[in-house]
């Protein structure tokens, strides 16, 4: 396949939970420089991003949640699981820069990108 290729990070798990949203968003940021047109969509307890919290307070670097004003200059557009945000009591705090989608325009960004580079813990793994 030619041309310029979609790339969709996905993101599941909560910032708070587990290091490995904070090391997703590093390789996406370090992805952003040369892929332009990248996405980064938030589904499930990644949604919990949205909400200002302290990460130095939970052991995680401060760094943790800066990714999003640096997705913002690079271009990068950001989605976000309108349901889950409704769940999570979140759709007051969004940022004007992060989309909301319902299922089936979350199904249709996860179908038309060509590569999906998930952030999840493996099934079985808590």
């Amino acid at each position: 396949m030619s041309g310029k290729k979609r790339v969709l990070f996905l993101f599941e798990d909560s910032p708070a939970s587990h290091l490995r949203f904070f090391e997703g968003m590093r390789m996406a940021l370090g992805f952003s420089v040369t892929h332009h047109g990248m996405e980064v969509l938030l589904l499930g307890d990644a949604v919990r991003a949205v909400r200002s919290f302290r990460p130095e307070e939970i052991g995680f670097p401060r760094e943790m949640l800066e990714f999003f004003p640096l997705f913002l200059d690079l271009g990068v557009r950001m989605y976000v699981d309108s349901r889950r945000l409704e769940e999570e009591g979140l759709r007051e705090m969004l940022p004007s820069f992060l989309v909301p989608l319902d299922f089936p325009e979350i199904r249709e960004k996860i179908r038309e990108a060509d590569l999906v580079i998930p952030f999840s813990r493996p099934t079985g793994e808590r």
